[in-house]
């Protein structure tokens, strides 16, 4: 079934929000403005995991890597090159897209532990060459970016950085909302149902699965970029093993398959560590304990609670009636095969 007409606090709360949003620097002081800056970063890289992970299905731990990929490419292009940032800013991400399309090539035909293993391969492939090409990357000495100029005006505070990282979060948010809405991000779900009736359905499950996985380094690529921007001096072990556990926690808790609970998760996590601040000697417990407690009393994340008291609309499904024309298909085709 679809959904129905939203109610109309349903309907205009993304403006809405999207308007309170503008109003965040007045209220913050420089710290908190950084924290807020962070959230946007990984709202960015939430929702690219959650179009991979919680739409596609694809179980696949090289998220991390394409971030820096993103990062070290918008850095280097500035710095060492002098391209402008605004330049450098779709170049990361279109970079770290069209290293994630060829790098999926050889795992198409892999599932669940398998692609796993393989991704989690070339995300330690991309952080070791991250460390030891010296002459392109620096190594371990880091990447200093400098605060960019926009028409003159100098985005170098946490205030003027949050503009810009809000006006990319909200565009990319919107995009990913569209491409869902498509052809492609039904085929998706359908591919994260069952690749053999998607396939008899017509749906392309190797293009697919391509497509997912470039438009999630995509995604990782850009949220990269604005990681550069937001921390100013970028270094190869900001972007190992804990981002990986990072972006996780950001779609499990905020729920997957839901776009809005990439935001509600990117704000948790972020906040989280920052809470627990006080708590050094437990804090990595609390941490893992609450991961542990969404992931078994809360598998749809908070996105899915909301959802199950009218909150949030349903999330996007696979074209009504597929599975029943992919069935006819195969009946069809099986009766032909009797017939001759």
């Amino acid at each position: 079934m679809r959904d129905p007409v939203p109610p109309a606090w349903r309907r205009y709360a993304e403006p809405v929000f999207l308007f309170a949003l503008l109003f965040v620097p007045l209220l913050t002081d420089k710290y908190t403005q950084y924290v807020c800056n962070l959230v946007l970063v990984y709202a960015l890289v939430g929702i690219g995991l959650n179009l991979l992970l919680g739409y596609a299905g694809q179980f696949a731990f090289a998220h991390a890597a394409f971030m820096g990929i993103g990062a070290y490419s918008a850095a280097l292009l500035t710095t060492r090159l002098g391209v402008p940032f605004w330049i450098s800013l779709p170049a990361a991400g279109a970079i770290a897209m069209i290293i994630g399309a060829i790098a999926v090539l050889p795992a198409l035909r892999m599932k669940r532990v398998y692609l796993a293993l393989a991704t989690i391969a070339f995300a330690e492939l991309v952080t070791w060459g991250l460390v030891h090409w010296k002459a392109v990357t620096l190594g371990t000495d880091g990447v200093d970016l400098k605060a960019p100029y926009f028409f003159g005006w100098r985005i170098g505070s946490d205030n003027t950085k949050y503009f810009v990282l809000l006006a990319v979060a909200a565009i990319m948010y919107l995009f990913a909302k569209r491409i869902l809405q498509s052809k492609i991000g039904r085929a998706f779900v359908a591919i994260r149902e069952n690749e053999i009736v998607a396939q008899c359905n017509g749906i392309d499950v190797a293009r697919t699965k391509t497509i997912a996985f470039a438009l999630s380094a995509f995604y990782a690529g850009i949220g990269g970029a604005l990681f550069a921007l937001t921390l100013g001096f970028i270094v190869p072990d900001g972007f190992g093993l804990g981002q990986i556990a990072l972006h996780f926690s950001i779609v499990v808790i905020g729920g997957l398959a839901s776009l809005p609970g990439s935001l509600i998760g990117a704000v948790l996590v972020t906040i989280l560590p920052e809470a627990l601040r006080g708590l050094q000697g437990v804090q990595e417990l609390v941490y893992g304990l609450t991961l542990m407690l969404f992931i078994l009393f809360m598998p749809s994340g908070i996105a899915g609670l909301l959802r199950k008291y009218g909150l949030l609309p349903r999330e996007i499904l696979a074209a009504p009636g597929w599975r029943e024309q992919a069935a006819e298909r195969r009946h069809a085709g099986a009766s032909a095969k009797a017939a001759e």
